[in-house]
């Protein structure tokens, strides 16, 4: 049994022995066959890998995924750096993500954020399935840093981006992937191209800017800068919309803009200004609030337009923006002043003033068309030279067309009112304002030196100068020679006198003045020396006539009548009618021509014509003396007190009638008691006087003689020459060499010659 246990044993160690011979035969073959151990990693590295990538998702979507063809990370700090690095942030829907590689950075696991240090490009909105789409952006810069848990991307390195329309360049930039916001943090330069092949760019500087994707807008601020082309902008903060990637429109703060082309200049500023583009990125409108301001500026002149509102449209048809409209609204104020040119002479400065003014351009932008407003305005032009009036108009609405080289060819005008203040003389002192109103105005200006040529008011005109004053349905000013045409119920006067009629030509400059058409006129008595019965100085000339024509200051007057109606002229109960009267003041002349009737009245030394031909209309009983004359021709001269009348007068008092070729008539002073103090008759006289006899039957004598004298105050009538006659009806004929006879009592007195004594024939009593 012992000898069994031992064989047992035994047979246990050569098992044993030869499970461990098979065992290292094996391991020693493994060993053999086994690949090489990897070489230990470096001091500081815990792992480093191919092919790595990070992920973050919400729910089933996409958020983030960071990418690397080779990654190494290191223990202290917790950072894998990783190579060929593609970073994709998906936007909302996953439909689209933005891109970010660079050739090496840095990703910190524990703040999960991820920076290079290398050249990063980042290309926003990639599509994530599909072709990609015409709106990609594309941002290169370096030292760019990323949040994997807010997706933000930044550097404040130079970045430099690029679009489909468009690039540009800044200094630092921030990304925030779900505002869908690029914040370019300093110098920012930006050139937009547009879609349009032909468009020209549009350069922008600013000091930063914000292109918020979502919204389609960039913003600068705080300052920003704007050029295309001729066109420049400077603004404080500035908005930019885009449309489908082109610029559609910019607002800007503080902002002032020109556009300078060749022989057209237009600047314009506002605090508030909106900008318009076209599909060309064009200016197709602009829009100012608050403290607008427009200035064209052409060759010829400048036109400033100021207000609270500014609305400018441009015509963009010939791939150029040119100034088309204007709209300016709240305290509008549109100043055009001509540029001066060596040897000419520049028009006045006009000021157009209203709550609402509208400007319409010329074809090409270069001058003004027309100018308006809506609604009640004002308008001054300021003298440029010496020789130039200064004016004003006041309307209810104003209109004003444009000629060439912004010259004003005329304005018109509503419910107006005018003054114009005319230049000092030297040595003289400032003529009196001018002033006019009316319903409506309308003026023209010469084409060639823009200076008024003719003004035209309608409808109750209204005018006055100093102590001249006027009125008619229309007036008329010729600027050329100075002439005024009033016409309806025209009426002029002064402190001197005044003229009605159907219309009257005025010179301003001279103060002559034709009426024409049912004239009537007044005179105010001149007060200068002694008057006599036929021009006194205390009473006030009237005058009826179809034409009257002043000169010389109102000095020398001239009525003219028309077939069936005479011009007649008259001081109270004095009066002279003819054909054609005329009136010399200063040399206190009187003419009057053709079938010519002057009447004359006695009065009473203490009392005045007008008086005494009232009390005689009240008491039939004592009429006035009237001396009448009629004759073809009449010349008065108020220094000797004599009328002539001549071709053939007719001289008529109470009771006598002096008929001659030629009568003188000498008058007394206004304040004699009879007009007349004696006549001289010459040339086939005749004078008939009748008288009552003491048996009430008429006493009829008639005179002849070849010249004849009568006294006034004594009733003396004296005949001489041509063998006088006087014919008695009560005591018969006498024939002499003189006769004197008293036609108010029954004195006669004959004188007869040597070879021709006198002769009478008595008629006996029945």
């Amino acid at each position: 049994m012992r000898f069994g246990r031992w064989l047992i044993l035994a047979a246990i160690l050569m098992i044993v022995a030869f499970v461990g011979d098979t065992y290292m035969k094996r391991k020693a073959l493994l060993d053999k066959d086994a690949p090489a151990a990897p070489a230990p990693l470096e001091s500081g590295i815990e792992a480093r890998g191919n092919n790595w990538c990070y992920t973050q998702s919400e729910g089933d979507r996409p958020r983030v995924e960071v990418c690397a063809a080779r990654n190494v990370q290191l223990a202290d700090p917790s950072v894998m750096e990783l190579d060929q690095v593609q970073l994709k942030l998906y936007q909302k829907g996953s439909s689209q993500y933005d891109l970010v590689k660079t050739e090496k950075a840095q990703f910190d696991i524990h703040d999960k954020s991820l920076y290079s240090d290398d050249q990063v490009d980042i290309t926003l909105g990639v599509n994530a399935e599909g072709p990609p789409h015409g709106r990609v952006v594309h941002i290169h810069s370096s030292g760019v840093h990323f949040a994997a848990d807010s997706g933000k991307v930044s550097t404040d390195r130079a970045a430099t981006f690029e679009l489909d329309t468009g690039g540009g360049s800044a200094k630092g930039a921030e990304y925030d992937p779900n505002k869908r916001e690029l914040h370019l943090l300093s110098q920012v330069s930006l050139d937009w191209r547009g879609k349009n092949p032909d468009a020209k760019p549009m350069h922008i500087d600013a000091g930063e800017a914000v292109y918020q994707e979502r919204e389609a807008r960039v913003t600068l601020m705080p300052w920003s800068k704007l050029t295309r082309d001729t066109l420049h902008l400077d603004a404080a903060v500035s908005t930019i919309v885009l449309q489908n990637g082109e610029i559609e429109h910019a607002d800007a703060r503080q902002a002032s803009g020109v556009q300078d082309d060749p022989g057209r200049k237009v600047e314009f500023a506002a605090d508030l200004m909106g900008l318009h583009f076209d599909d060309s990125m064009l200016i197709k409108h602009i829009d100012g609030e608050q403290h607008a301001r427009l200035v064209s500026t052409s060759d010829t002149g400048r036109t400033t337009v100021t207000g609270n509102h500014l609305d400018m449209d441009f015509n963009t048809a010939d791939k150029q923006s040119t100034l088309e409209k204007s709209l300016v609204t709240g305290d509008a104020v549109a100043e055009s002043a001509p540029l001066a040119k060596s040897g000419t002479n520049a028009p006045e400065t006009r000021v157009l003033r209203s709550e609402t003014i509208r400007l319409k351009m010329r074809q090409g932008g270069k001058e003004i068309e027309t100018a308006e407003t809506d609604g009640a305005g004002t308008l001054d032009f300021l003298p440029n030279r010496p020789d130039q009036p200064k004016r004003a108009l006041k309307g209810d609405r104003i209109w004003i067309a444009y000629g060439a080289q912004n010259r004003v060819q005329s304005f018109r005008s509503t419910n107006v009112s005018t003054e114009t203040n005319k230049p000092a003389q030297p040595g003289k002192m400032p003529p009196a304002p001018a002033f006019t109103q009316s319903k409506e105005i309308l003026a023209t200006f010469d084409p060639n030196t823009g200076d008024l040529a003719r003004v035209e008011q309608k409808t109750d005109f209204r005018y006055q100068e100093g102590d001249s004053q006027a009125r008619a349905d229309r007036a008329v000013l010729e600027q050329q020679t100075n002439i005024m045409t009033l016409d309806g119920s025209a009426h002029a006067w002064d402190s001197t006198g005044s003229a009605a009629a159907d219309r009257i030509v005025m010179d301003q400059k001279t103060g002559d003045y034709t009426a024409e058409g049912h004239v009537a006129s007044t005179r105010q008595p001149d007060q200068k020396g002694k008057s006599s019965a036929m021009l006194s100085s205390d009473e006030v000339l009237q005058a009826r006539a179809q034409k009257m024509v002043s000169t010389d200051h109102n000095q020398k007057i001239h009525y003219e009548g028309k077939s069936g109606e005479q011009a007649v002229a008259w001081q109270g109960a004095n009066r002279v009618q003819g054909d054609r009267l005329d009136i010399d003041r200063q040399k206190q002349v009187l003419e009057a021509h053709g079938k010519v009737v002057s009447q004359f009245v006695d009065k009473n030394k203490d009392e005045g014509a007008e008086k005494i031909e009232a009390k005689a209309k009240a008491k039939a009983s004592a009429p006035p003396v009237y001396t009448v004359v009629r004759a073809p021709d009449l010349t008065y001269n108020d220094d000797t007190r004599l009328a002539i009348y001549q071709g053939g007068a007719v001289m008529s008092r109470p009771d006598l009638t002096v008929t001659a070729r030629e009568i003188r008539a000498f008058l007394k002073d206004a304040d004699s008691d009879s007009s007349l103090d004696k006549a001289f008759a010459d040339g086939t006289v005749k004078i008939d006087s009748t008288a009552p006899t003491a048996s009430g039957q008429p006493r009829k004598r008639t005179g002849t003689s070849e010249h004849s004298e009568y006294y006034a105050d004594e009733g003396k009538v004296i005949l001489q020459g041509g063998r006088p006659l006087l014919v008695d009806s009560v005591r018969g004929n006498t024939t002499g060499k003189q006769l004197t006879w008293w036609a108010n009592n029954d004195r006669l007195l004959v004188d007869g010659e040597e070879s021709k004594p006198a002769q009478s024939t008595i008629r006996k009593k029945k």
